[in-house]
């Protein structure tokens, strides 16, 4: 036993206090007797109460120095020392993903996460901890081990749910992290079972619980739109439910509804709709399926149809017909081709050098490919032998929808480090091969001749090289669509002076700066961006839409896979289990008993249990 606040021993004093109180009070009651003779029972009390003579015990005076003697107990904090005195840490992981804003659930299956996690966080008992780890892209500890109820609750208000699936891995991680060291500990996780699996199933130092949110999958998709030359409308629907639906899609041009659609999808099956009705000089086209289903996240499409922004870019390349074929699908896109002798300096929007870079300094951006040895900002020496490219971030905004399998490099370029503020995007064993850089003004690197490699003849190559211009050029985000989630690199004009950004519902988010990435887009609609420049306020458009058919197939998942990770070996550590809440709630409980004999409700029944109604009945 051992006290944590000895110094509370002074409110011990309390005890004879109230014993001196005891003595001096005198008590007078009101007595109409008819005779003398029966007065003199009713004097001996007033002798009682005269000061310093025998104490009379009573049940009221016992029970205030029970709860006196309790109360300052507790406040010494008194603990029991031992090894089965340390406290029990549960680390909840709840669960961010998309998919957990299904409404099958009331209010909705993240809320409802949250409510379990409030409730764990009120049954925690004396010398109990929980944390609580948000599941996000990456996790996020919104309370670290605490017994205080009180501050779990305000972590938990400010839990959001996120825009990509939550990284399952490194959420054990953080929670491993956390339990070191802590024996006895356990991990919770409310989930519906769509976060990020892992390679391989992660180590766990303590038994994890799944506790799966969610019940139903019924779920319809609008999952593109798309428009071709002619002005046709293409959209692809999927009903991921069981049961058969009868739909409508509503058409609506620049807020106005202009058609509606009836379609009957199966039970998860595909559908493609076709619709040439488009309203000229229409600026913003929303397909929305009705009636609303338990999932609002993939339930509308929008496309931005108005004309693409014009964007100069120019070549410089001996020859390069899979690298200009691959820049031409850039809608809008002027191309000019020159070969390195006839290289003029001049205005472009993006320089793209491949084999060659100009004497003195290069214009900027610039996507520079095969770079001659020593030169450029990514100093490249020898060929080196890559082999396959190793499998890229599916996360990374650049790879998105590139499918790096099967790629080969016969030779390239040997990185002797990374320059500060690169970052590399796609790798082989031996050595970067896709270099970008972020902050200020970007640029990008490929190390190898597109000849030695067989990526041009994949389907992957083209969209390399368009999610490359769309982070490289000023303006490349504009009437473009990108993924739920993922931050959107704002390429702005030269000389813009602050940026702003309205979202889908209304709010207007000023960047710090014209290069920060904005990474508020965790909802679906399209996102209209102010540029403010010394000629005036420039206004453009890029659409966020979810593009994950599994987060849109909602029916819980199964808990994930972990492996049991062996805890240190040696002796438990000692810890202090305290007890002073129970004795405080037992100095209370005999407050609220000394009141009701006080009061005399119910003092007989009361008395006649313990053994005082004989000394009761003749006070009163």
């Amino acid at each position: 036993m051992s006290l944590l606040v000895p110094l509370a021993a002074l409110s011990l004093l309390a005890l004879p206090a109230i014993l001196l109180l005891y003595f001096l009070k005198v008590r007078r009651p009101q007595l109409q007797v008819s005779s003398l003779l029966f007065w003199r029972p009713h004097v001996s009390d007033r002798q009682a109460n005269a000061p310093w003579q025998r104490l009379r015990p009573g049940l009221l005076l016992l029970l205030q120095l029970l709860a006196a003697a309790l109360l300052a107990l507790g406040l010494m904090r008194p603990g029991l020392i031992g090894a089965a005195g340390v406290s029990s840490t549960t680390v909840v992981i709840l669960d961010a993903s998309p998919s957990m804003e299904a409404t099958d659930v009331a209010p909705s299956r993240f809320q409802a996460a949250v409510a379990r996690a409030r409730q764990m966080a009120g049954q925690l008992g004396p010398g109990q901890q929980m944390a609580v780890i948000l599941l996000g892209p990456h996790p996020e500890l919104l309370a670290p081990p605490t017994g205080d109820a009180a501050v779990l609750r305000a972590a938990l208000d400010r839990a959001r749910p996120a825009g990509t699936r939550g990284d399952f891995a490194e959420g054990v991680s953080l929670a491993n992290a956390i339990l070191s060291g802590r024996p006895g500990g356990s991990i919770v996780m409310l989930s519906d079972g769509h976060s990020l699996p892992p390679p391989t199933p992660p180590r766990a130092l303590a038994p994890l619980t799944y506790e799966s949110i969610g019940v139903t999958g019924e779920n319809a998709a609008v999952e593109s739109i798309s428009r071709t030359a002619n002005g046709t409308i293409f959209l692809g629907l999927a009903n991921y439910g069981r049961e058969a639906r009868d739909l409508k899609v509503d058409m609506v041009a620049d807020g106005r509804l202009v058609d509606v659609l009836p379609v009957h999808l199966d039970g998860n099956t595909t559908a493609d709709l076709t619709w040439s009705h488009l309203p000229a000089g229409t600026r913003v086209l929303e397909a929305r399926l009705a009636p609303d289903d338990d999932f609002a996240l993939d339930d509308a499409a929008w496309l931005l149809t108005a004309p693409p922004p014009q964007h100069r870019v120019l070549l410089v390349t001996s020859q390069n017909a899979f690298l200009q074929r691959a820049l031409q699908l850039w809608p809008g896109l002027q191309l000019t081709t020159q070969k390195p002798a006839d290289y003029r300096p001049g205005r472009y929007d993006l320089y793209v050098f491949d084999g060659w870079l100009p004497p003195g300094g290069i214009p900027q951006p610039a996507l520079i490919v095969d770079p001659p040895a020593g030169l450029g900002p990514v100093p490249v020496g020898g060929q080196v032998d890559p082999g396959e490219v190793l499998p890229g971030n599916p996360q990374d905004r650049i790879l998105q929808d590139v499918d790096l399998q099967d790629v080969h490099v016969q030779s390239a370029g040997a990185v002797r480090s990374v320059p500060a503020g690169w970052r590399t995007v796609i790798a082989a064993a031996a050595d970067p091969l896709l270099l970008v850089r972020e902050g200020g003004q970007p640029g990008a690197v490929l190390t190898f001749d597109l000849h030695h490699s067989d990526l041009p003849l994949r389907a992957a190559f083209p969209i390399l090289v368009q999610n490359l211009l769309q982070y490289l050029m000023p303006g490349g985000f504009e009437n473009q669509v990108f993924p739920l989630g993922q931050p959107v690199s704002l390429q702005v004009e030269p000389g813009t002076r602050s940026v702003q950004v309205v979202t889908p519902d209304g709010r207007t988010v000023a960047l710090p700066s014209p290069s920060t990435p904005f990474t508020d887009t965790t909802r679906p609609g399209v996102y209209t961006v102010r540029q403010r420049l010394a000629s005036g306020t420039r206004v453009s458009n890029f659409v966020v839409q979810l593009q994950d058919p599994t987060i849109s197939r909602i029916a819980p998942g199964a808990a994930p896979l972990v492996q049991a990770a062996s805890r240190p070996a040696g002796p438990a550590p000692r810890g202090t289990l305290e007890i002073w809440p129970w004795l405080i709630a037992a100095g209370l409980l005999a407050l609220v008993l000394e009141w009701l004999v006080y009061l005399g409700v119910p003092v007989r029944r009361l008395a006649s249990r313990v053994g005082w109604r004989r000394r009761l009945e003749a006070r009163a």
